[in-house]
């Protein structure tokens, strides 16, 4: 039985894959038949440090490492068997990274529109160059004011909810947090190691922070056995749930 551990992206937390699990988790027939397995075993939606259940933590102070550790005792705390470890934007890196800590390698890495930059670039640098100007500012900004650093709403709208319903958005908007600017900032001081496991990208092809163009070349840098593509923003948990859930259970 496959289990799947679910890492969401920085400033948000495993609210955001709320609509995933229960189409993950659901029987597909109704009543169930109590005699047929379930596609996938376990789906457990976890929060990075300073982010979600853990959002009165220090975000700034979070460190990459820090969050690869917390993907890795995660998955051992859940006692999580079989796992495919599926990473979002800019978790991406922090998901390879813990799957060659565990003691057992994944079943399968999942990218949904992952963003993993070259060694000894930040994860900044792969950010569209709007973006990048904009959290030079507000960064200057946070730290004269004292201020948790957060994404202000027109760049949730352009660059993370673009095509989504305006109501759909309002309903999301208080649930994103501060950002974890040392992380963000972190660079790849390692060269790309091969990945214990076989790579699967998933393209969402309306995505604003990161293009299908610069998906796809993302994908066929760490060599994805396969790739499958959703209609959707960056935000495709929330936009595009049962089309996401259902390229997420072809891996169980």
């Amino acid at each position: 039985m496959t289990d799947y551990l679910l890492v969401h992206g920085p400033g948000q937390g495993a609210w955001i894959w709320g609509r995933v699990w229960g189409r993950m988790t659901a029987p597909e027939e109704h009543p169930p038949r109590l005699h047929k397995a379930r596609r996938a075993n376990r789906v457990y939606p976890m929060d990075l440090p300073g982010h979600g259940a853990d959002a009165q933590g220090d975000t700034g102070g979070v460190r990459l490492d820090d969050c690869v550790d917390a993907v890795v005792r995660s998955a051992e705390r859940e006692g999580l068997r079989d796992v495919v470890l599926v990473g979002h934007g800019l978790s991406a890196g922090i998901v390879l990274q813990a799957a060659a800590q565990l003691p057992s390698p994944p079943r399968r890495l999942v990218l949904v529109a992952g963003i993993v930059p070259p060694p000894q670039r930040s994860l900044l640098s792969v950010c569209p160059r709007p973006l990048r100007s904009g959290y030079r500012l507000l960064t200057l900004l946070s730290s004269l004011s004292r201020q948790p650093l957060k994404l202000p709403r027109p760049v949730i709208h352009r660059y993370l909810c673009n095509s989504m319903d305006a109501m759909e958005v309002v309903q999301q908007l208080g649930f994103f947090g501060a950002l974890p600017a040392a992380v963000l900032q972190s660079r790849r001081a390692a060269p790309e190691a091969e990945p214990p496991c076989p790579v699967s990208y998933i393209i969402l092809n309306h995505d604003r922070l990161i293009t299908p163009e610069a998906q796809r070349r993302t994908a066929q840098r760490f060599g994805c056995d396969d790739t499958l593509e959703v209609d959707a923003c960056h935000q495709a948990m929330w936009q595009k749930p049962n089309e996401l859930a259902q390229a997420l259970l072809t891996y169980a």
